[in-house]
């Protein structure tokens, strides 16, 4: 029932944001305008039944076309562009974390605040600065290592994907270096100590296996920033990802269907890594 209720409100709220440009266009005005924002959430919930009969205008192919099943093709390549840069994000982040864990105290506190300034670096930099190096490279050697913008019907992804990693992954690793070091602290890791277990052995074993419930729920916070970088990243790559189509069928029912096709995948993978997460501090495993 929780589980439910969370999925419903979730949507709810996705289908309450579609309309409110409605209010916004009347406040600009000094008018509340309830029963136009009221009758603008109504169509757009009478418009999506049939879901085969909905168009949108594909800027692209400059021409009307079913939203279904074309709208997949966008959701999907947004969609892998997003896990495969958290995925590299959490794993490059967790091996940096256990390597600096096993370094000195003092190199601790200077890797920390390197961070710290690497956190400030504009998303937009990074972009420039990848595509700037792919081209310098490419003059100087001849070998393309990742194209730099799409072109008709062609994806990348190496160059997209590292580019939307870079920020998630200093931002985690800052994190997960906080939670071991908390988790450093704890009783348990003291009588590891005791017991003659190596530095090594208590990082990748003991403190890991607690720290990582914590990266898991900082990690949600990771990605509502990376959704924002998403938008960035497809418009400097020309990407046709979801985030271009969405700002060119910027009306409630393209929102609805846009925003949905983010919401749904996150929601069910957070809900059951939190639910596996809170089972395993329930039973103590994690200890």
């Amino acid at each position: 029932m929780r589980f439910l209720l969370k999925f419903l409100i979730g949507i709810a709220g996705i289908v309450l944001a579609g309309s409110l440009p409605v209010l916004i266009a009347g406040w600009l005005n000094a008018e509340w305008r309830w029963k136009d924002y009221f009758d603008s959430i109504r169509i757009t919930l009478e418009e999506l039944w049939p879901l085969g009969e909905i168009a949108f205008f594909n800027y692209r192919a400059q021409q009307s076309m079913p939203l279904f099943p074309n709208i997949f093709e966008y959701i999907i390549y947004s969609l892998q562009i997003l896990f495969l840069a958290l995925l590299a994000a959490v794993v490059v982040s967790l091996v940096l974390t256990v390597i600096t864990m096993l370094l000195s105290e003092r190199a601790r506190e200077r890797v920390k605040v390197s961070l710290y300034f690497l956190e400030s670096v504009p998303d937009l930099l990074i972009i420039m600065l990848a595509q700037l190096a792919v081209v310098l490279f490419f003059k100087q050697t001849g070998i393309l290592i990742s194209k730099i913008a799409v072109v008709g019907d062609d994806r990348i992804y190496m160059l997209p994907v590292l580019c939307l990693a870079i920020l998630p992954t200093i931002q985690l690793y800052r994190l997960s270096m906080l939670t071991f070091q908390e988790e450093e602290r704890q009783m348990y890791v003291d009588l590891a100590r005791a017991l003659g277990f190596s530095k090594v052995y208590i990082i990748l074993v003991h403190m890991f296996r607690n720290a990582i419930i914590s990266v898991f729920f900082q990690s949600k916070k990771t990605m509502w920033f990376m959704l924002s970088n998403l938008f960035v990243l497809e418009l400097m790559f020309n990407l046709p990802g979801m985030m271009l189509f969405l700002s060119d069928n910027m009306h409630p029912l393209g929102f609805l269907v846009a925003v949905c096709s983010f919401f749904l995948p996150m929601f069910f993978l957070y809900s059951f890594g939190e639910w596996y997460f809170v089972r395993r501090m329930r039973g103590k495993e994690a200890v």
